[in-house]
């Protein structure tokens, strides 16, 4: 059943820790399915600091909230025609919550792209339209570290549908607005790296600014009136995969987040 088809019902919805074994096993079994796309091209600095990144964050969000060791969402699905349930995974950057009850999502993005935020709250929506199908009253959150020292591009429209919040918001007991966008400083994530992590970073940050570079200048030729060629996107590697005719995932993305990928809305649920 390909992932472009829409849940239906959803059921048996948990928790999990990262080296639950049905998760590892399930995983190494895609990794296995999707050898026929080839060997890992060579990647951007921003895709290999990715990782080292999202971890950084998730140690500066622990100093704030309480994380759970549970971040994986598994789940048994009924896809609209099926007629079996068919069990899913999703892997979750954070877990807010306290004894084993979730409270909010976090998705963690190094990006400077804004295709890349309307992504991350997609990708949240999801997680918290299946924790509801057991949970109550949860809540996600986009967090962005910017992959390059520029800004977000304040002159896109969709920025006005997101809700920009501060640190101190996510101690509140209030509930966070619509589409809460938290923005972590550089500096508190460069205090939890290593000295290699951190050159990694510097490169990653440069590559986001000539990359930003580029696109002004892009902007400006067409603007001219110029032939500008076609940008082609570097491969990525070979288990990272898109549905739903997506852009290729951010370079955040792990490869196994979008293996189990949700294709839309879900038109009912089954008690757990």
């Amino acid at each position: 059943m390909s992932a472009r088809d829409a849940i239906h019902k959803v059921r048996s919805v948990r928790l999990v820790r990262p080296d639950d074994a049905a998760y590892l096993a399930a995983m190494a079994d895609q990794a296995l399915a999707h050898r026929r796309y080839g060997a890992r091209e060579e990647t951007t600095a921003t895709y290999r600091a990715s990782g080292r990144v999202e971890e950084a964050v998730r140690t500066w969000l622990a100093t704030r909230v309480p994380l759970l060791p549970e971040r994986i969402l598994s789940a048994e699905v009924l896809y609209r025609d099926a007629r079996t349930y068919q069990p899913l995974f999703l892997e979750l950057d954070a877990v807010e919550g306290r004894d084993g009850t979730p409270a909010r999502v976090y998705e963690i993005k190094f990006t400077t792209s804004v295709s890349s935020l309307r992504r991350g709250f997609g990708q949240v929506e999801r997680a918290v339209r299946l924790l509801g199908a057991r949970f109550e009253r949860i809540e996600g959150v986009v967090v962005v570290l910017l992959a390059g020292r520029g800004a977000l591009d304040s002159a896109d429209p969709w920025l006005a549908e997101i809700s920009t919040i501060a640190p101190d918001d996510l101690g509140s007991n209030a509930r966070l607005p619509a589409r809460p966008l938290l923005t972590v400083p550089l500096e508190d994530v460069a205090a939890n790296l290593a000295p290699g992590e951190l050159e990694l970073l510097q490169a990653a940050l440069d590559e986001g600014d000539a990359n930003a570079i580029a696109r002004v200048e892009r902007s400006a030729r067409i603007e001219a009136g110029e032939d500008v060629p076609v940008a082609r996107r570097a491969p990525l590697p070979g288990a990272t995969l898109t549905f739903d005719g997506d852009e290729p995932p951010e370079a955040s993305e792990s490869p196994f987040a979008v293996l189990r990928g949700l294709g839309g809305p879900l038109a009912g649920r089954d008690e757990p």
